[in-house]
């Protein structure tokens, strides 16, 4: 076992994490992506051992699309939640305000087929790799 993997267990346990997703889930989520909506959803990321999310601001729509290859998201087993913002800011001109394209219905029934738990959380969908209980977390619909 790597010497991150066993920093990551240990900071699992000792905050009393427990696991919400695996590899599997994980990789039928990110191939169901790439494969069948219009374009990658832009994402905030919160490794477990990082003290904050990153991009650091996600409250608003953005301009620019997720990185889902398995570079940006890997080792999955690293991920606490990923925030998935299924919109994005197309840009039309200098002078035309830029269009919001939304894939929300498309993203949700990815994770109904995978029965991937989520939490809909605003414009936002969150997804945990780890939970301190799961009992808020719905499996495969919004709470």
């Amino acid at each position: 076992m790597s010497k991150y993997k066993q920093q990551v267990n240990l900071e699992i346990v000792r905050r009393g994490l427990v696991s919400v997703m695996n590899n599997t889930k994980w990789t039928k989520l990110r191939d169901s992506i790439c494969r069948e909506l219009p374009f990658t959803p832009p994402y905030q990321l919160k490794l477990v051992l990082d003290p904050s999310p990153y991009p650091e601001d996600f409250e608003s729509d953005v301009w620019y699309l997720g990185d889902w290859s398995d570079e940006c998201l890997k080792p999955f087993y690293a991920i606490e939640w990923l925030r998935i913002r299924p919109r994005y800011l197309r840009h039309r001109g200098q002078l035309i305000e830029p269009e919001v394209e939304n894939i929300e219905p498309d993203l949700l029934s990815i994770l109904h087929r995978h029965h991937i738990p989520y939490q809909k959380d605003g414009d936002t969908i969150l997804i945990y790799g780890y939970a301190r209980e799961t009992g808020n977390i719905s499996k495969g619909s919004e709470l």
